[in-house]
C-alpha cells in the first residue's frame, strides 16, 4: 500500500509539473508551436445561390481550416438581397453586426453569433446610417462607431457616425469634406479611443493617407502614420500594444505611438483585412490565391511567422472578426 501510495504521489506532482511549466511557457511567450484555436467569421459569395441574387453570405471556419458553415446570408432588402459591405463580431455578449452599403437602408443588422435573430437594429435619432461602409463594435458590446457616405459630394466621400445598442442615437463625430474621407474605424482594446484612416483628395494628384487616433468622440486627433501609399485597412490588438496596417497591398504592425513599424507580409498581389485573434498572437488576413477567381484565408504568428492558408475559396473573402 505504501508503495502505491508514493506512486500516485509521484503521478501527481510530475502532472503538477507538466502543468505549470506549459502555463509559464505560455507566459512568458516562448517559440513553442501553439495550436490554431478559435474561430473566423468572413464574408463571401461562394454559394451559388447568393451569386444568383447577386447577394453574399457570412461564413464561420476554424482557424485550422475545419468545419466552414454558412450562417446566414442571401438577406432580403426592397425586391432583392442585401449585399453585405462589412461586420463585426463581440464574443461575449455573442453579437453579430452586419452593414450593408445601400443608401436606402438606413441601421444595420443585428444577430447573434450563430446566425439566428436576425433583424434591423435602425436608428432611433441623430444621423442617418445610409450607405455603410465598414462597422465596429466596441469591446463593451454597445457601443457602435461607423463609416458611411455622405451624398452630398460628387465623389465618394466617408465620414464616421458613433452610437450605442441600448439608446439607438447616433451623431457624426468626424465629417468628410470634398478633400477628406474618414474610412476603416476601429475601437481601443478600453475602448475611450478610436483609429481610422484618413484620406486626402488632392486635385490632380494621388490620395495620400494617414492613421489617425482620437477619443472615442472624435476629439483630440492624432496622426501617427502617414503615407503617400494606400493605407487600406487596420486593426487595433487586444492587448492594445500594436496597430495591424495594409500599406501598400502588404501587412505592417506599428505601435500606437506610431513607433516600431514592421512589416509582416510579402504576398504579390497584395492583401486586405488585418484581424488580430483575442489573445493577439495572431493575425488573420486575405491573400489573393495562384488560382484565378480564389481568394485565401491566412493566418500569420504576430511576428510575421508561422504562415498557413486556412481555406482557398473561389469568389470574393472580406474578413471579418474572430470569435
Amino acid at each position: 500500500m505504501c508503495g502505491s501510495a508514493k506512486l500516485r504521489k509521484d503521478i501527481v506532482t510530475l502532472y503538477l509539473i507538466v502543468v505549470t511549466s506549459i502555463l509559464w511557457l505560455d507566459q512568458i511567450g516562448t517559440g513553442v508551436p501553439r495550436s490554431a484555436d478559435g474561430q473566423l467569421l468572413f464574408i463571401s459569395d461562394v454559394d451559388a445561390i447568393d451569386a444568383g441574387r447577386e447577394s453574399n453570405s457570412v461564413y464561420r471556419i476554424a482557424a485550422d481550416g475545419s468545419g466552414m458553415k454558412r450562417i446566414l446570408g442571401s438577406i432580403p432588402h426592397g425586391e432583392g438581397y442585401l449585399y453585405i459591405s462589412d461586420i463585426d463580431c463581440h464574443a461575449a455578449s455573442g453579437s453579430l453586426v452586419i452593414a450593408g452599403g445601400r443608401h436606402d437602408l438606413n441601421g444595420f443588422y443585428h444577430a447573434l453569433l450563430d446566425g439566428s435573430k436576425l433583424h434591423l437594429d435602425r436608428p432611433a435619432a441623430g444621423q442617418l446610417l445610409t450607405s455603410l461602409e465598414q462597422i465596429a463594435l466596441a469591446p463593451d458590446g454597445i457601443n457602435i462607431i461607423v463609416s458611411r457616405q455622405y451624398r452630398e459630394f460628387s465623389q465618394p466621400r466617408y465620414g464616421l457616425v458613433s452610437g450605442d445598442l441600448a439608446s439607438r442615437e447616433y451623431r457624426t463625430i468626424k465629417s468628410p469634406s470634398a478633400e477628406r474621407s474618414l474610412v476603416s474605424p476601429d475601437w481601443s482594446p478600453a475602448g475611450g479611443r478610436i483609429a481610422y484612416i484618413r484620406v486626402t483628395h488632392a486635385p490632380d494628384a494621388r490620395p495620400s493617407y494617414a492613421l489617425v487616433i482620437a477619443a472615442a468622440d472624435g476629439r483630440g486627433q492624432r496622426v501617427i502614420f502617414d503615407t503617400p501609399l494606400a493605407l487600406t485597412d487596420i486593426d487595433w490588438s487586444p492587448d492594445g500594444q500594436w496597430i495591424a496596417a495594409v500599406v501598400g497591398g502588404e501587412l505592417y504592425k506599428l505601435r500606437p505611438d506610431g513607433s516600431d513599424l514592421t512589416r509582416l507580409s510579402h504576398h504579390q498581389g497584395g492583401i486586405s483585412g488585418p484581424r488580430w485573434s483575442p489573445d493577439s498572437r495572431q493575425i488573420s488576413y486575405v491573400a489573393p490565391s495562384s488560382y484565378p477567381g480564389f481568394n485565401q484565408l491566412m493566418v500569420m504568428d504576430a511576428n510575421g511567422g508561422g504562415i498557413r492558408r486556412v481555406a482557398n475559396i473561389r469568389g470574393e473573402v472580406v474578413n471579418g472578426c474572430w470569435v
